[in-house]
C-alpha cells in the first residue's frame, strides 16, 4: 500500500485550550517535554486515528503516524509529519481538515523513566472542532503546498482547442474557492 508524508503539520501551539477533558495550558516547556520523549524513543510514533476513540473499542486501526516532532515559531508551536496511507492524505483536507492530539502527563516508559508530557496520539477531525482552533486546517496546508509547486507556462498563439483548457480553468476556480475563509 502506497504512503504519502504531509509534512509541517501543526499539532499543538502554546496556549490555554478548551478541551473536552477542561482547560489545558499548553507552555514551551510543555512543547519541549513532547519532542524530548520522542526523540528518546519513550513513546512509539503516535498513531493517526479516525477520531477521538472510545477505550471500550481498542481493535481500531491506525492509520499512520506522527514523525519528526519538532517545533516552528521559536518553540510556540509543535509540527510534525503525517505519514499515511496515500488514499486518507489524499481525502484528509477535505473529509479530515483538522486534528487533535492525545498525550499523557507524567508518562513512564518501560525503562521507569517518567516524562513530564509525551505525545501519544493524534486524531484526524472532520465536522468535530478542535480544542486548538488557530491551528491550520490541512487544507490550508495542501493549499499552501500547491502554491509553491503549481506552475502553468504556455508557448505559441494560444491553446489548443482539446478540452484541457477549461480542465485547467475548473481546477483554479476549485482552487480558489477552497482557499475562503468563512467568516
Amino acid at each position: 500500500m502506497a504512503e504519502k508524508r504531509v509534512t509541517g503539520v501543526e499539532l499543538v501551539k502554546v496556549g490555554t485550550w478548551e478541551a473536552s477533558t477542561g482547560p489545558w495550558t499548553v507552555t514551551r516547556a510543555d512543547i519541549a517535554a513532547m519532542i524530548d520523549a520522542f526523540t528518546a524513543g519513550a513513546v512509539r510514533k503516535p498513531p493517526i486515528k479516525l477520531g477521538h476513540t472510545d477505550e471500550r473499542f481498542d481493535g481500531t486501526p491506525s492509520f499512520g503516524f506522527v514523525d519528526k516532532l519538532r517545533t516552528t515559531n521559536n518553540g510556540d508551536t509543535l509540527v510534525g509529519d503525517l505519514v499515511m496511507p496515500a488514499w486518507l492524505a489524499d481525502a484528509a483536507p477535505l473529509h479530515y481538515p483538522d486534528r487533535s492530539v492525545e498525550a499523557a502527563y507524567d508518562f513512564q516508559d518501560g525503562a521507569g523513566t517518567v516524562w513530564p508530557l509525551a505525545l501519544t496520539g493524534l486524531a484526524l477531525l472532520g465536522e468535530a472542532a478542535p480544542a486548538i482552533t488557530s491551528l491550520d486546517s490541512l487544507q490550508d496546508l495542501v493549499a499552501a503546498s500547491a502554491r509553491k509547486r503549481v506552475a502553468l507556462t504556455t508557448t505559441g498563439a494560444g491553446w489548443p482547442d482539446t478540452g484541457y483548457r477549461t480542465t485547467i480553468l475548473i481546477a483554479a476556480a476549485r482552487r480558489r474557492r477552497n482557499q475562503r475563509k468563512v467568516l
